[in-house]
């Protein structure tokens, strides 16, 4: 199997040197990063999803103010009470993503009313994903009525990667796309 025209074991051969290690670093550098950063906004998000489940159990806990979302599911026929803990675990963790990926997964390096532009291009794009999370969530859990913790934090997990994978490739094609002279920074 070749990776970038590199035989799989070839790699892994230069992995055993520091200078193999440097190189893979060097070549791959933003994908580990975005790895790297995009597991701990994982985390951010699993974490404080349970933390906001167990405060917000149901539509019952839930201030008045905050009572609208729940709203939103009735017209199907059921309560979610996966959209609100979902919905503050997802502000969390973008505030966390936009920072590590602006400074150090792409090193943007746009100022002034462009960091603005490119935080609404980030929002935007994380909101078409955050569609996505709530829809899985909600086929997975709320409509088949299964409201075992594992079978919703397994739920949780599957609806994560497809939205990593997702944001990965907005990030890097619309939000951070880099002109061509600016690549070779």
């Amino acid at each position: 199997m070749k990776i970038k025209g590199k035989e799989l074991g070839e790699i892994l051969k230069s992995l055993k040197t520091r200078e193999g290690r440097r190189e893979f670093y060097s070549e791959n550098r933003e994908i580990i990063l975005y790895v790297i950063f995009g597991a701990g906004t994982t985390l951010i998000s699993m974490l404080s999803y349970a933390l906001f489940r167990i405060i917000f159990p149901n539509a019952e806990s839930v201030p008045a103010w905050l009572g609208w979302i729940y709203e939103l599911t009735r017209g199907f026929g059921v309560d979610s009470n996966t959209i609100l803990p979902n919905l503050l675990s997802w502000i969390c963790a973008n505030i966390f993503a936009f920072l590590t990926n602006r400074i150090i997964v792409f090193q943007s390096r746009k100022k002034g009313a462009f960091v603005i532009l490119e935080a609404l291009k980030f929002f935007a794009s994380r909101l078409f994903t955050l569609a996505v999370d709530i829809l899985i969530m909600f086929l997975l859990v709320d409509l088949t009525g299964i409201h075992n913790f594992f079978y919703e934090f397994g739920a949780k997990i599957l609806s994560t990667i497809v939205v990593l994978v997702l944001n990965y490739i907005l990030s890097k094609l619309f939000v951070f796309r880099k002109k061509k002279e600016e690549k070779g920074d």
